[in-house]
């Protein structure tokens, strides 16, 4: 885990890392303290996920392979299509929804980082389902506070802050947009 953080703090923008990866920490514990254990389960998962890219943008660590972790990624992109199959059995259709953008969102980056040539052939059509993904998230931001979920709402607001400064890194993107 000391590599993890270390590793973290040498990216840019690495305290900022650090504080949403502790944020998102203390999130998946709320949702385990005072939500459902599926809930928790989808919480720690897609922190776990998170942490995966992040490891993988901050270097491997020694002898740890680049395909033991896309296999990692695997089985938690399956995780946690069993727990968005739970929430549709239980009638959630707020998370099902939300599950579908962020699951949008993964299979872009995937293709970002395992077909960057298809992210440069295709770079218009990329950025454009980019932010109608992001645009989608924002609005589940807002659905789940207008429908009263405010914890969802938070957890929402939360990891859409996340991927936008850390996986898309919103500075670099402001700035080549000025």
């Amino acid at each position: 885990m000391t590599q993890l953080f270390t590793a973290l703090a040498n990216l840019p923008h690495g305290k900022l890392r650090i504080t949403i990866a502790l944020l998102l920490t203390l999130n998946a514990l709320l949702y385990a303290a005072l939500g459902s254990m599926i809930s928790a389960i989808d919480a720690f998962a897609w922190l776990a996920l998170l942490l995966s890219f992040e490891l993988e943008t901050a270097g491997l660590p020694d002898g740890f392979q680049e395909t033991s972790l896309h296999k990692i990624r695997n089985g938690l992109l399956i995780m946690i299509g069993l727990v968005s199959l739970g929430y549709l059995l239980l009638g959630d259709l707020l998370n099902v929804a939300n599950a579908l953008f962020w699951f949008a969102l993964i299979a872009l980056l995937e293709i970002e980082v395992r077909a960057p040539q298809r992210v440069d052939q295709y770079k218009k059509s990329y950025w454009l389902a980019s932010v109608i993904v992001f645009v989608g998230l924002v609005g589940m931001v807002v659905l789940a506070a207008w429908m009263g979920a405010l914890l969802d709402a938070y957890n929402n607001a939360l990891w859409l802050i996340a991927f936008a400064l850390i996986e898309v890194d919103l500075f670099r993107f402001l700035k080549m947009r000025r």
